[in-house]
C-alpha cells in the first residue's frame, strides 16, 4: 500500500515565504531596540549638557575683605648709658684690701656744696625716667671727670688681683632730682670683691647735675658699666 501525503500539509511550497517573514520581524524588532538605546543616551547626553551649561553659568560671588593696616613699628627707647671707664690697677702685692672711700680734697667739698639743688624747687617724682631731655651728668667736667673720679676712688681688691679676676661690672643707680645718687645696684656682675668695690664707689659719689625733662629736674635712671683692668 503506498502512503500518500496531502498537498494541503505540505508546508516546503511556505517555507522560503517564512523565512522571510522571520527575517523583516526580527530585523523590526533590532531597530526597534536600537532607536530606543539611542534615544536614551542622546536624552543623557542632553542631561549631562544642561548640568555642565548650568554649573559654568554659575557666578561665585566677590567678598571684599577690609584692608587693614600694618601696625607701625614702635621706636625702642634708647636706654641711658655711658661708655665704660677701665680702672688700671694700681695696687702692689702689698698693699692691703680697702673697701672705704676716700675723703675728697677741701676745693671739691666747696664745690659740691655750690652744685646742690633745692628739691623744693625741683621736685623728684616717684618713678625714675629713662627718657629725658637733658641727660644728668657729673658735676665736674662731665663724662672725664666722672672717668677721673673713678680712676682716683676704686681700688682693685687684692684678693682679686692675686687671682686675675678682671671685667665689666654693669652698675645702675638713680640720680634724683637733687643730684643724690641712690638705688645703686649690679645688673651684671663678675665677683663678689669686684662688684662691692665697684658699688661703694658709685654710693661715695658727689652730687651730679640732674636730668631736665620738660624744664624740670626729674629723676633718672642710669647705667654705667665699670671695667676692672689688670
Amino acid at each position: 500500500m503506498e502512503i500518500k501525503k496531502s498537498p494541503a500539509a505540505d508546508l516546503e511550497p511556505h517555507r522560503t515565504t517564512r523565512l522571510l517573514v522571520g527575517f523583516v520581524v526580527a530585523l523590526a524588532v533590532l531597530f526597534v531596540a536600537l532607536e530606543w538605546t539611542e534615544q536614551d543616551d542622546v536624552d543623557s547626553m542632553d542631561a549631562l549638557l544642561s548640568d555642565l551649561v548650568f554649573e559654568e553659568e554659575l557666578e561665585v560671588p566677590l567678598v571684599e575683605h577690609p584692608i587693614v593696616p600694618l601696625p607701625v613699628p614702635a621706636k625702642p627707647l634708647p636706654v641711658v648709658e655711658d661708655k665704660p671707664t677701665v680702672v688700671e690697677n694700681d695696687v702692689g702685692e702689698d698693699s692691703p684690701v680697702e673697701f672705704s672711700a676716700e675723703p675728697l680734697d677741701s676745693g671739691g667739698e666747696e664745690r659740691i656744696e655750690e652744685d646742690v639743688y633745692d628739691l623744693k624747687k625741683y621736685p623728684a617724682s616717684e618713678e625714675p625716667f629713662v627718657v629725658v631731655d637733658i641727660l644728668p651728668e657729673f658735676p665736674w667736667d662731665g663724662q672725664k671727670g666722672l672717668m677721673r673720679y673713678l680712676t682716683q676712688h676704686i681700688h682693685y681688691p687684692q684678693a682679686a688681683w692675686e687671682h686675675h679676676i678682671q671685667g665689666a661690672v654693669l652698675c645702675q643707680f638713680v640720680v634724683n632730682a637733687d643730684g643724690s645718687i641712690t638705688d645703686v645696684q649690679v645688673l651684671q656682675g663678675i665677683h663678689p670683691l669686684l662688684d662691692s668695690e665697684a658699688v661703694r664707689v658709685l654710693r661715695g659719689m658727689p652730687r651730679w647735675k640732674p636730668g631736665m625733662r620738660g624744664g624740670k629736674a626729674v629723676r633718672v635712671r642710669y647705667t654705667l658699666p665699670v671695667v676692672f683692668q689688670l
